[in-house]
């Protein structure tokens, strides 16, 4: 009887292992979802020339342009480019 005791505890330890490892993983690939699905509105920064010169590329539109940092940030509208890919 004693032995039976020990093995049925084993078993629901076992199982209980079984199903939070389980659970813990579901709940690790629903939270690791960090991929972007949506270009809309986003924009890449890049910093040139020391920090006073940025480009900036817009990912919905393919826009690029640079800014020079003035009293404020001036368009270079010089360096202005599409991309269409």
């Amino acid at each position: 009887m004693k032995k039976n005791l020990i093995h049925f505890f084993a078993v629901i330890g076992f199982g209980t292992f079984i199903l939070l490892a389980c659970s813990v993983d579901d709940i690790a690939d629903s939270m690791n979802n960090s991929q972007i699905t949506s270009t809309t509105g986003k924009y890449q920064v890049e910093v040139m020339g020391g920090g006073y010169d940025i480009l900036v590329l817009n990912t919905e539109t393919g826009q690029m342009k640079r800014y020079a940092a003035d009293d404020g940030w001036t368009e270079l509208t010089l360096f202005a480019t599409t991309f269409t890919h």
